[in-house]
């Protein structure tokens, strides 16, 4: 997975002729760190187009382009393997696929255009269209089902459920839906509520007394709605050189709790995704009801609905009968199994399948389990201590879709990716899940509108796209203030603005670069992505001061170039330990770049971006700020990442 990760550099992309792609004829390509290879290819209407990038040796990032040169896509996914694009046309013409380097990579792929056909009217057609990628022998699958106005109305598996034993996934195949898990633990939580046993605004302490004393009450719902300070375990952990298939013990997230120096919020004052907050929670259940979690969960709600095929994974090692193997890609090509989160259950670890998930989709309609407390509450956003509301309600993302309410959640682990949706006011929804690496929930949009296009408003057009023309549009002098490096401010993410042909660009670092549009001459909006920036120029021209808009409102300022020697990057050599994770890393120069070492962690770099600040080259320690004393000795730093943040490291003696 590509994340957020400061770093700063320019590039004039070398292209090559294009070339055009036919069906069934492969075609290899190489790399340099500055090149793009361009594709055509020749459409005769609505039509629907499926390829694939074989990375053989680099890792790709993919652009679609339709007739009229504007980005339809950008596909960046795993580091190697197959990387399928596909999309629907919907007019005649020559569409572009433009082929680049992640990163400046080097190396070869090939890419081939797999299929051409005209676009499928039934909805039914549509859906295995779109599961084109899935659909075979020799490739994990995916096992899809519509839910509409009551009824189940598609039921489908694709591909394989197991590779090894040749096995077919299909409706009735268990599946790991991970963070989609959290609803139920809403529910749980919510059973217990109604029985007087546990009360949402009770401090998580009187049911884990053990837990870390912060002065302030951490209540359930600020546990149930991401905004409790706690450390986020998954960001956490691997900051010690822990990965997603390192054994987790059950008691890992009290134990974490335990350590923790420091809320990383007040509570009930910030949103922040966090998955040690719902393990810890159904560890708490499990202490007040006298039942283990796997247990409780099939005897209070899945054997009550009926669903019979769902259970909940609570030990790495446990046997599910019926469920699908995760995978993913093998250097060499093919195929690796791998292990989903460990001891994770509370955040994850319900596995269902496409037939049952139907039934608890039900539930909110006739609310046999729960009720209408425990339901309303699920589905009902928080609201922060500033008075502003989340999107997220106890366990479920609460919005607004083409005019229709959506209760929804995605949830990935290492292997599984899975989309749920359910839209109350048409008793439908829409449930997607895969047991392969290279599939990504951007299919769900277009599903669910084949499905439900009867009930949904018109598709607003993009801002960009009603731009009116007396909008002052920016300058040249405005565009070049405003291009480079941009820092979020409290966040340790960063965005490098770049102008090339008169046209802005946008690139965090270790993502894909966007082309963003303007709609005044301070304002722009992403393309393909739903975000916009706000630029707030001072009266003599100059800028450094935006606010990037996606889902919130964060603040950022231009980070100003300025020189570091190396002799002051020698001043942070040494050794640094934390004690919230027993962990040390070695700091040393090499060739004039400041590298971070453990014995689990290979050598990244810390990038200086200004002051003690710098930026770390691995995403879960990717925020670094040094620390002195009054005599100028380097004495440790507080590093982070986007949801665990301010963690000390103090330099050893």
């Amino acid at each position: 997975m590509k994340r957020f990760l400061p770093a700063l550099f320019f590039f004039v992309a070398t292209t090559v002729a294009a070339q055009d792609l036919e069906i069934g004829k492969s075609q290899s390509g190489t790399l340099t760190a500055d090149s793009e290879d361009t594709y055509t290819i020749e459409v005769p209407g609505s039509y629907f187009v499926y390829g694939v990038v074989n990375q053989l040796t680099v890792d790709t990032v993919a652009k679609i382009y339709d007739t009229a040169g504007k980005v339809m896509s950008t596909i960046d996914g795993s580091a190697r393997g197959p990387a399928s694009f596909q999309f629907s046309s919907d007019e005649p013409g020559t569409y572009t696929v433009e082929i680049s380097s992640f990163e400046g990579a080097e190396g070869e792929y090939e890419i081939e255009l797999v299929t051409a056909e005209p676009n499928a009217e039934d909805p039914s057609d549509l859906v295995d269209q779109v599961m084109t990628p899935f659909t075979g022998n020799d490739v994990p699958g995916v096992s899809v089902m519509v839910l509409k106005e009551g009824d189940i109305v598609f039921a489908k598996g694709y591909g394989m459920s197991n590779l090894t034993y040749d096995i077919p996934m299909d409706e009735n195949t268990g599946m790991s839906i991970a963070s989609v898990s959290k609803q139920f633990t809403g529910m749980a939580v919510m059973l217990m509520v109604a029985e007087d046993k546990m009360d949402l605004d009770e401090d998580i302490r009187t049911y884990i007394p053990e837990l870390q004393d912060f002065g302030t009450p951490i209540t359930l719902r600020n546990m149930l709605n991401h905004t409790s300070g706690y450390r986020e375990i998954f960001n956490f952990l691997p900051m010690s050189g822990r990965i997603n298939a390192d054994r987790t013990r059950n008691e890992e997230p009290i134990y974490i709790v335990q350590r923790q120096a420091a809320l990383q919020n007040e509570p009930g004052s910030l949103y922040s995704y966090n998955n040690t907050t719902f393990m810890l929670l159904a560890r708490a259940v499990e202490r007040v009801s006298g039942q283990d979690w796997k247990t409780y969960m099939e005897e209070r709600i899945f054997k009550p609905l009926g669903m019979n095929n769902t259970t909940v994974k609570v030990d790495q090692g446990q046997v599910i009968q019926g469920s699908s193997q995760g995978y993913q890609f093998a250097e060499e090509g093919g195929y690796n199994y791998v292990h989903d989160l460990p001891e994770a259950y509370g955040a994850s670890g319900v596995n269902t399948t496409a037939l049952d998930i139907a039934k608890w989709m039900l539930n909110y309609r006739d609310r046999k389990v729960g009720g209408d407390a425990a339901i309303d509450a699920i589905t009902t956003r928080g609201v922060l201590t500033t008075g502003d509301t989340t999107g997220y309600g106890l366990g479920l993302s609460v919005s607004t879709w083409r005019g229709l309410t959506r209760w929804s959640h995605t949830g990935g682990e290492t292997a599984h990716r899975t989309y749920f949706a359910y839209l109350p006011d048409i008793e439908s929804g829409l449930f997607i899940s895969s047991a392969n690496p290279a599939y990504g929930n951007g299919v769900a949009p277009t599903i669910a509108e084949a499905w439900f296009e009867e009930f949904l408003e018109p598709e607003e057009e993009a801002q960009a796209d009603e731009i009116e023309a007396d909008h002052t549009m920016p300058t040249t002098e405005q565009m070049e203030a405003i291009a480079g490096k941009w820092q979020f401010i409290g966040a340790p993410l960063q965005i490098v603005y770049s102008v090339e042909d008169g046209n802005m660009y946008a690139q965090a670092t270790n993502q894909p670069r966007f082309e963003v549009k303007p709609t005044s001459d301070s304002t722009f909006t992403f393309v393909g992505v739903p975000a916009s920036v706000t630029f707030h120029f001072e009266e003599d021209g100059t800028v450094t001061r935006a606010t990037h808009h996606q889902g919130q409102n964060a603040p950022m300022e231009k980070v100003v170039a300025d020189t570091i020697t190396v002799e002051t990057l020698a001043e942070y050599e040494g050794r640094y330990y934390c004690e919230e994770l027993e962990t040390m890393y070695t700091l040393n120069l090499v060739d004039g770049k400041l590298m971070a070492h453990n014995r689990w962690v290979d050598a990244f770099p810390f990038t200086h971006v200004k002051n003690e600040a710098f930026a770390g080259g691995e995403w879960f320690l990717s925020s670094i700020t040094f620390d002195r004393d009054p005599s100028g000795t380097v004495t440790g730093f507080m590093g982070g990442n986007t949801r665990t943040r301010n963690v000390w490291f103090e330099q050893m003696k």
